[in-house]
């Protein structure tokens, strides 16, 4: 039996309203820091419709990840949140070599 030691990672993209967009950032900031999560990156740009978010978190636990999921699909004011493919580490063995 193998047991992933690894924290498990999620990116989750999704867009906040602009009436109170910082309010509803620093909420959705509060579901990950009591949910003790590590916040590998954050991403905020401006659009037509609000504020573009990209929040990259990891966790120990992959339930965490999903419960935090849940709760920011509950704050008013962020619109559906998307989960982006993690990527692959492609090892260096695996890679194709290049002729000379």
């Amino acid at each position: 039996m193998t047991t992933n030691t690894g924290p498990h990672q999620k990116t989750f993209r999704f867009s906040i309203e602009a009436d109170g967009a910082i309010g509803t950032l620093e909420g959705a900031l509060a579901i990950v820091r009591r949910l003790g999560l590590e916040l590998r990156s954050l991403r905020t740009t401006g659009g037509l419709a609000g504020l573009e978010v990209t929040m990259r978190l990891a966790s120990a636990e992959e339930d965490a990840l999903v419960l935090c999921r849940q709760r920011l699909h509950n704050v008013i004011g962020i619109l559906p949140i998307r989960e982006t493919p993690a990527l692959v580490a492609v090892d260096s063995a695996s890679r194709p070599r290049r002729l000379a």
